[in-house]
């Protein structure tokens, strides 16, 4: 009689939904662009590090502005490459704009503008 494997089969539906959840892709209107977003993998976050530099790096405000750029994939249709430069980084945020970078943090952070909306119209 031979060895029989077993394979165990996750059936869990919380674990099913985050795995969906990651691969999910996003479009957003921007002003005159569509910018395409999902969210990057781990080693994307740690590759930003090594590439804006370790004083950079330490500032929180500079980086929770450049985290959420991780996540384009494509600008009008376009895709996008990873960032692997500084200066790719830049070259980035000046296509994108104040309100490519606004719509994207938005997306990635929540947009606390439209939640307090939400509030205030549910009170009335």
């Amino acid at each position: 009689m031979a060895n029989a494997s077993k394979v165990r089969v996750n059936t869990d539906v919380a674990a099913t939904a985050a795995i969906t959840k990651s691969a999910e892709v996003a479009t957003i209107p921007a002003g005159d662009i569509t910018i395409t977003l999902k969210k990057p993998g781990v080693l994307a976050q740690y590759r930003i590090v090594e590439i804006v530099g370790g004083d950079a790096a330490k500032n929180q405000t500079y980086m929770g502005m450049v985290l959420p750029l991780l996540w384009i994939i494509a600008i009008n249709e376009t895709p996008t490459p990873p960032i692997s430069t500084k200066r790719e980084l830049e070259a980035l945020i000046t296509r994108l704009g104040e309100v490519g970078t606004d719509a994207v943090m938005g997306h990635v952070y929540g947009n606390p503008a439209e939640a307090e909306l939400s509030e205030e119209a549910v009170k009335n």
